[in-house]
């Protein structure tokens, strides 16, 4: 496959996978940049994501992580999901 060819596959498959992702969106995760292997993501964290050290609470920061690291593993087409993160 070609690299225009892969990278059109990778954007394709991380907006078919976002539109249906109604976690991310509704953390207010965006996919600022995808391409075969790698997805880079964003999250503005909001006053009610906040724990009592009045920081981002690290469960939502994993969900942060776990959704690019599903946009990254998706970009080759197909489905897959994570077994096990650390």
């Amino acid at each position: 496959m070609s690299s225009d060819a892969a990278q059109s596959l990778a954007e394709r498959s991380a907006s078919a996978m976002y539109a249906n992702d109604r976690a991310s969106q509704g953390l207010g995760i965006r996919v600022v940049e995808v391409r075969p292997g790698y997805a880079k993501a964003t999250m503005r964290v909001r006053e009610d994501m906040l724990n009592g050290h009045a920081a981002c609470h690290g469960g939502l920061i994993f969900s942060l992580a776990d959704s690019a690291f599903a946009f990254s593993c998706n970009s080759h087409g197909g489905t897959v999901v994570a077994a096990a993160a650390s």
